[in-house]
């Protein structure tokens, strides 16, 4: 059977006494009518002065949910099947104060707009982004009582950001609640693995699950089978630019590779480093080359030439 789930009320909170508003059996899907991860508070129309105006943070993020599967219990185990993704049109990206993997060179608001058409952007100048739909939180509820907020995942799955799970991926979770309480939000247009400015593309979506219980099969934490395509075809057809640093701090080299990368796309397109940052956002990928040389950490930064326009 095929539901269907409104997304009000929101949930802001991870909080396993809330109760479900909706109960499928095991084997049905359910379409969940997501919000982007403000809750509808960032507007098409919106400035970087709207935005530090008018935006909440502690609404972050807005989920849809929870749903109850018939038979689920603690102990067992839940099959996802991502079914599809559907977008409405338009993504935002922003830089806040203090948060990001650069806070210390970007200390000011910034809100980037993305208009979408069904399979790219073309609203950077100079550029073409594929989109790779995908929620950046599916989760069940945690085991603890009380309430918590959405940033940190775990165990229970959540704000897990992997950009694998996209349409035809499989994720599998443990259950920790009676009926397991999925929720799901903070949908993603793109991302570049790191969603290193605070943000993806944030979008509203309608995200669609298939739900199985594995009964009495224990499972330590999030697992996922993933049909492959680690990166969009389009890009693969043209050279990569990587940018590689090592350092005993993996998070120092991490920033060192974005700043390498930032300086590039301000050399190549002429945009602001604060576009520039918001491009690696979505689309530089950041990837672990190696670890075994200790005390030292290689990060790469990949960024696909096939982008610019």
């Amino acid at each position: 059977m095929h539901h269907t789930l409104g997304s009000a009320p929101l949930v802001h909170r991870w909080n396993n006494e809330i109760a479900p508003r909706l109960t499928v059996a095991s084997g049905d899907t359910v379409t969940f009518q997501c919000a982007d991860s403000s809750g509808w508070q960032v507007k098409p129309e919106w400035t970087a002065a709207d935005f530090k105006a008018g935006f909440d943070p502690l609404q972050v993020h807005a989920l849809t949910g929870p749903v109850a599967i018939e038979g689920a219990m603690p102990g067992d185990m839940l099959e996802i099947k991502i079914e599809a993704y559907r977008h409405h049109g338009f993504a935002w990206t922003s830089l806040i104060p203090g948060l990001g993997l650069l806070p210390e060179d970007f200390p000011n608001h910034h809100l980037m707009i993305w208009k979408l058409e069904e399979a790219v952007t073309r609203s950077f100048p100079g550029v073409t982004l594929d989109l790779h739909p995908f929620a950046g939180i599916i989760g069940v509820q945690r085991a603890e009582t009380g309430e918590f907020r959405t940033r940190a995942p775990g165990a229970f799955g959540g704000n897990l950001d992997v950009r694998q799970l996209t349409a035809g991926t499989t994720l599998f979770l443990p259950v920790f609640t009676l009926g397991a309480g999925v929720l799901t939000g903070d949908c993603h247009a793109a991302q570049g693995d790191g969603e290193v400015c605070i943000n993806g593309m944030e979008a509203a979506m309608d995200v669609t699950l298939t739900f199985k219980v594995h009964k009495q099969k224990s499972l330590s934490g999030p697992y996922a089978i993933f049909p492959g395509g680690f990166t969009p075809a389009r890009y693969v057809t043209k050279p990569w630019h990587l940018f590689i640093e090592s350092d005993e701090n993996p998070r120092e080299a991490c920033k060192r590779v974005v700043r390498r990368a930032i300086e590039f796309i301000v050399g190549r397109l002429g945009v602001t480093p604060e576009m520039a940052y918001t491009l690696c956002s979505v689309v530089l990928d950041l990837k672990v080359s190696q670890l075994v040389n200790v005390p030292t950490t290689t990060i790469t930064a990949c960024l696909p030439e096939a982008i610019f326009d």
